[in-house]
């Protein structure tokens, strides 16, 4: 057996090997697409098997075996006409034109004992023709499919171009014959080649399908992986929808999420909100339901109730696949079309795969929310107990003292009624009082800020008269606060009594921080388009480390653990809340020389002031310029 012989019998061997597998590949889903792959294989197969049978039965001379073998032969220009037509339409005068013309081409065949060379060319033009325009579809649809689909689609497209190489060199090399004979060697390994390509195309083994189908898992993959920490549930659904129609390359997706304890399934409208459909609604319903894959190559026709929707939408082929994890019923994904998949297995293959992601990454993101809950619910336990305790102990001190002071008053007033009031226990009585109501004061005001909208009375104030009014009531209690500030008004819009609060509470903190109960300073400036306003103290200061915490709720730094009148550590946190209620920040920063400066940003009321217009200097405000004003 010669080199050409051999590898003849080899082609003919695989020909029909791939005959039979797409035969039983269209006898298990009769589908036009499936059919004509056969057909057009069948021919093939049929040319090999009668071609042999004649040599066997010593018929291949007869009258009719040749004209049969060419109407065998060129079924399969015909077949591939009706496999564009299949995988993305064709005029319909194309089909009418491949059908004559094929009806003519095979009466023709039975003149070639009369006129071969005629025959010969007639056929060489209708497999140039026809299997030229097929290749040629068949690579344009490669480049406007995508993953697995556009592989095998290159495949096909590749094999027809060398299929129709292969037949056109053998009838070129029969015209051109004895000089021609190399053309049948070139012709046998383009069928070869044909062969191999049409079998990746038409018929991959299962370990290349899983080597083309990664890319495109891959991709949806590391598009989705990001959603475990999106909290927008809706906002999750898109992005997954959009996620799998890129991965089909198909018009569009849709994800329905059971909703537990009611038979429906909650869809996004597409406007921001929530769409609820009985759980057995159109296609991806009836996957819900059976929990199975559903393909419906016409969707109409499929579901007739719901077809001006798939109309609408352009959903002429919808596939849909359960979203489940175990016996848990979380959804169902459907993917849409314009025209029916050319590969279906493949693309039920992969939105199987894609729906038991979803379910995975949707199943994985619950229990992270749970986890996350009770992370929420034992960080609230904390808090509270926290609470209880700091407010035990802090409320537990001036009570004492309240308590000590008044026994001790009655007491004496029991033994003698006609003694002098205890002046100075009457006023440690009521300076512990007085404490007792201001720790009662904070709690009340960090639980009245943690709710949206404790900044009410807003006005725009100058911020020199609130630092006025703060200065001023210091000075009632023997305390002289040196302020520095412009000669110009700093306006904001300002809820006047609670950013006098976060005053009163920084310069209480300076001067239980203080070193030698030293006054701290007070600065009003402005910079772009803030008004900021800092309290500069000369105390123990604040660790580094720790800066970052200090306006946090019961929080002490570590160097104020020796004072003992801290309060419950909610001073900053106020500070913090009412600044932010403004739109501002506080920020702490070290003092030069020891100590800490605390500044309050707000925004201005008016535009930043243009740089070429002069500002006045600051000025101080203390206690000789308020002896020059009250002289």
């Amino acid at each position: 057996m010669s080199a050409i012989e051999l590898i003849s019998l080899v082609n003919q061997s695989l020909f029909i090997g791939l005959f039979v597998a797409v035969l039983r590949h269209a006898l298990r889903e009769r589908t036009r697409a499936t059919l004509d792959t056969a057909l057009l294989f069948g021919s093939v197969a049929a040319v090999v098997t009668v071609s042999r049978l004649a040599q066997l039965t010593g018929t291949s001379d007869a009258p009719l075996t040749t004209p049969f073998l060419l109407l065998l032969l060129n079924l399969a220009p015909f077949a591939m006409i009706r496999l564009v037509d299949d995988f993305s339409g064709t005029p319909r005068w194309v089909q009418i034109a491949g059908a004559v013309t094929y009806v003519g081409i095979a009466a023709l065949g039975f003149t070639f004992a009369v006129q071969p060379q005629l025959v010969e060319l007639a056929i060489i033009t209708w497999f140039v023709a026809v299997g030229g325009y097929a290749a040629f579809a068949f690579a344009r649809e490669s480049g406007r499919t995508r993953g697995i689909t556009r592989r095998r689609m290159r495949a096909v497209a590749s094999g027809a171009i060398l299929f129709i190489g292969a037949i056109v060199g053998i009838f070129v090399g029969a015209l051109l014959a004895p000089e021609g004979a190399f053309l049948g060697i070139v012709s046998q390994v383009a069928a070869l080649a044909a062969v191999l390509a049409f079998f990746l195309g038409f018929a991959p083994p299962s370990w290349i399908r899983r080597a083309w189908r990664e890319p495109d898992l891959r991709v949806f993959l590391e598009r989705s992986i990001h959603l475990m920490g999106v909290n927008d549930e809706r906002r999750l659904i898109i992005e997954l929808q959009q996620s799998a129609a890129a991965a089909f390359g198909a018009t569009g997706a849709s994800i329905g999420i059971s909703d537990g304890e009611r038979p429906v399934l909650r869809y996004d409208d597409g406007s921001g909100d929530w769409m609820e459909l009985p759980e057995d609604a159109f296609i991806a319903g009836r996957a819900f339901t059976q929990q199975r894959r559903v393909v419906a190559l016409n969707a109409a026709t499929t579901d007739p109730a719901n077809a001006d929707v798939y109309e609408h939408t352009g959903a002429h082929t919808v596939i849909a696949a359960p979203i489940t994890v175990d016996d848990r019923r979380i959804g169902a994904m459907a993917v849409y079309a314009d025209r029916a998949p050319i590969f279906v297995e493949d693309d039920l293959w992969l939105i199987e795969l894609l729906a038991d992601h979803t379910a995975v990454l949707l199943e994985a993101r619950d229990l992270a929310r749970h986890a996350s809950d009770l992370q929420a619910r034992e960080e609230a336990a904390r808090l509270k107990e926290e609470f209880l305790s700091a407010a035990a102990h802090d409320l537990r001190t001036p009570l004492t003292v309240v308590l000590g002071q008044a026994e001790l008053l009655e007491r004496r007033l029991a033994r003698n009624p006609a003694a002098p009031v205890d002046a100075v226990g009457v006023s440690r009585l009521a300076k512990e009082a007085r404490r007792l109501r201001d720790l009662v004061s904070e709690l009340l005001d960090a639980q009245r800020l943690e709710q949206p909208g404790a900044v009410m009375d807003r006005d725009v104030v100058d911020l020199r008269e609130v630092v006025d009014v703060v200065r001023k009531r210091q000075l009632e209690h023997d305390l002289a606060i040196q302020v520095e500030e412009p000669r110009t008004p700093v306006r904001s819009s300002i809820d006047r009594m609670r950013i006098a609060q976060v005053l009163d509470n920084l310069i209480e903190n300076a001067l239980k921080y203080g070193l030698n109960h030293v006054p701290p300073q007070v600065r009003l400036w402005e910079q772009g388009a803030e008004a900021r306003i800092s309290v500069i103290d000369h105390g123990v200061g604040i660790p580094e480390a720790e800066q970052d915490r200090i306006f946090d709720r019961f929080y002490r730094a570590s160097n104020a653990q020796s004072i003992t009148d801290t309060g419950m550590g909610l001073g900053l946190y106020i500070c913090r809340r009412i600044a932010e209620e403004h739109g501002g920040r506080i920020w702490i920063e070290p003092t030069a020389g020891g100590g800490s400066t605390f500044t309050m940003a707000l925004a201005r009321a008016e535009p930043p002031v243009e740089p070429d217009v002069v500002v006045a200097e600051p000025h101080w405000i203390g206690p000789t310029a308020e002896a020059a004003a009250d002289a």
